[in-house]
């Protein structure tokens, strides 16, 4: 791995019932300019109860391990792999997790297999386990949460840059669908200095059919609008016509400070805890509802002044 080049390996997961969740990230960063560093972040939705917490804890380089077979890294103390995530951040503020992941659902690819291996688009990401279920515990500060049955995935993101911006959506299982998911992004991809215009590709899995729209060719069926924090989306595949919605309140979003490669800021908007409508109309028609379990996360060069910066 040579500079420039980031890589985000996470988790999320979300309380079968209540809109309560967890985020957790560990990353590298290599910067053009020569900075490097690699980053625990834990951040816990509960906007309902104690309110949202996020922590994050840099490390040099040499302490990050990021392997590819078999798939794990560890940062300081703090290990994640398809199977566990454990770790501890010292003080001021505090926090320390225990969790065991049972993998489910096949990985998801949002690009092609070409794409994965081509310097275009210059961010990729994937699904390890699109359906997840999580069982454990994570104290944050003195705040203890314990996880039983939680549902999310395990995710893996790299590049050259991070996209100029974006909305990405993922729903691990609606409320009368708990095994069909959907992941989704409408990003302006940069080729050099110029920033492109926007294009939706999704992965959509229903019952035992897939949707998918992966090529910017491709995307001409698809479209996406969004603002803070609201986003609406369409799809139209040879029977079936999708439309759809991800939306969450300002209580719901964790604002936090990225690093592009290129030593510059961005601005990341989070919920875990925002719901997504679909309503499908063709060949397979209803509607589907993922309550206060969706992830809605908007990234760009600017600032949301009306919400804080948590890390």
């Amino acid at each position: 791995m040579k500079a420039p080049y980031y890589e985000s390996r996470f988790i999320r997961a979300n309380h079968p019932e209540r809109p309560q969740a967890l985020w957790l990230r560990e990353t590298l960063l290599l910067t053009s300019a020569g900075a490097a560093s690699a980053d625990v972040w834990v951040m816990v939705f509960n906007p309902a109860s104690h309110g949202n917490r996020a922590l994050k804890q840099p490390y040099p380089v040499e302490k990050a391990e990021f392997g590819s077979d078999p798939w794990a890294v560890r940062i300081g103390d703090a290990i994640l792999d398809d199977g566990h995530a454990r770790g501890s951040l010292p003080g001021p503020r505090t926090a320390s997790w225990d969790l065991r992941i049972t993998g489910g659902g096949e990985p998801v690819k949002l690009l092609t297999d070409r794409q994965y291996s081509t310097r275009f688009p210059s961010a990729k990401t994937s699904v390890r386990s699109p359906l997840a279920r999580f069982d454990g515990h994570l104290i944050v500060d003195d705040d203890r949460v314990e996880l039983d049955g939680w549902a999310g995935s395990v995710n893996h993101n790299w590049g050259r840059r991070h996209t100029p911006a974006y909305a990405f959506g993922q729903v691990c299982g609606f409320d009368t669908a708990p095994s069909s998911s959907l992941e989704i992004v409408t990003a302006r991809a940069g080729v050099g200095p110029l920033t492109l215009p926007p294009v939706t590709l999704l992965v959509f899995r229903h019952g035992d059919r897939e949707f998918a729209v992966r090529t910017v060719l491709a995307a001409r069926r698809t479209s996406g609008e969004y603002e803070p924090f609201h986003w609406s989306f369409s799809a139209r595949f040879d029977d079936v016509l999708l439309d759809g919605e991800i939306s969450c309140g300002r209580a719901d979003v964790i604002g936090l400070n990225y690093t592009d490669t290129n030593g510059k800021p961005k601005y990341c908007y989070n919920s875990a805890v925002a719901t997504c409508r679909i309503k499908l109309s063709g060949s397979l028609s209803g509607e589907l509802t993922a309550t206060r379990c969706a992830m809605l996360e908007m990234l760009s060069d600017a600032r949301h002044g009306k919400l804080p910066l948590m890390a």
